[in-house]
């Protein structure tokens, strides 16, 4: 994997520490990867609302779902859950 390095402000570098806390990234390149593909997303796909973008991500893991399981059933929710009661 390539290693990207680069200097950030210190006002920006409290607040991504705070988001970093916040939101439970595990570290800043969890963050910062995260952030990226975010960005990338938005670049490819500018104008587009949250139902269209709720539409696009559904039918792309729809997509991946049936390419993954090639037509084998999942279990039940309840099966899937079951270890957590």
């Amino acid at each position: 994997m390539p290693v990207v390095n680069f200097s950030i402000t210190k006002p920006l570098e409290r607040d991504i520490k705070e988001v970093i806390k916040k939101r439970g990234f595990t570290s800043k390149a969890e963050f910062f990867r995260f952030a990226a593909w975010g960005a990338i997303k938005d670049f490819r796909h500018p104008q587009e609302t949250i139902d269209e973008r709720f539409e696009r991500e559904m039918t792309e893991l729809g997509e991946t779902l049936s390419k993954k399981l090639r037509g084998k059933k999942l279990p039940s929710p309840e099966e899937q859950l079951a270890d957590l009661l």
